[in-house]
């Protein structure tokens, strides 16, 4: 039931907020399919969830457009290899790749920017899904300026990790969307945001929250036909 809401939710452009794991980050992101979100959007991002605002896409699709984790690229600079080694408690290589900002915006940082960007790479995401991938590597290389304000996340197979980024790709394509979405974290006062305290903001603002593990249940019960939808079969 909580399942189905989130996927109505996602479809319309609502926020969603997604509960990872209590034996994971234990923390609650607010998450919206990257073509809804505009300046008001960002605004409540930042004022309402309060984490980090970054895009996410799969790592095939950043494959195809030249992208690399960006552990991977500090692990070619000698000087900062043994940093690019190290992990949280959590356990994962974070998923950042690069920061970027759109040559449309003024400063980058603004709401009125932010969205503009994210905006902007919802479209080069999509034209990669409708494999139009040689214009989309076009858009990415001559529309996009790095570093920025906006970091781009690259999301594996939910069977390889687990974050929010993968639990929100994955969330979209359950929703029959493409894979492109925005997500925050949601902070509380020096901590993340209780899940107790997202239940309150649930309910006030109709934002439908579910558990990561109702979105892994459904994406093993659909397997391999879920990727092949996004030309992500092999990836």
């Amino acid at each position: 039931m909580t399942l189905s809401a989130a996927l109505s939710a996602m479809r319309r452009g609502v926020p969603v907020l997604v509960h990872d794991d209590y034996s994971r980050e234990d923390e609650v992101d607010y998450v919206i399919h990257a073509s809804f979100v505009d300046t008001d959007r960002v605004y409540e991002m930042r004022t309402l969830a309060g984490g980090l605002i970054c895009y996410a896409m799969p790592l095939a699709a950043g494959r195809l457009l030249g992208l690399r984790y960006a552990h991977e690229l500090f692990a070619s600079v000698p000087e900062l290899a043994p940093l690019a080694g190290r992990r949280l408690g959590y356990g994962d290589h974070p998923a950042f790749s690069v920061w970027v900002n759109s040559l449309k915006v003024k400063t980058g940082i603004r709401d009125r920017d932010r969205a503009l960007t994210i905006r902007e790479l919802d479209r080069v995401a999509s034209l990669v899904y409708s494999g139009r991938v040689i214009e989309a590597r076009r858009l990415f290389v001559e529309g996009f300026a790095v570093p920025g304000h906006v970091p781009v996340l690259l999301g594996k197979r939910l069977g390889e990790r687990r974050g929010h980024t993968e639990l929100s790709l994955h969330l979209a394509m359950l929703a029959g969307m493409t894979p492109s979405t925005v997500i925050v974290e949601m902070l509380g006062r020096g901590e993340a945001l209780s899940v107790e305290e997202a239940r309150r903001i649930s309910r006030d603002k109709g934002y439908p929250l579910v558990e990561g593990s109702e979105i892994i249940d459904e994406v093993e019960r659909l397997g391999e036909d879920l990727y092949c939808r996004y030309n992500l079969c092999k990836s």
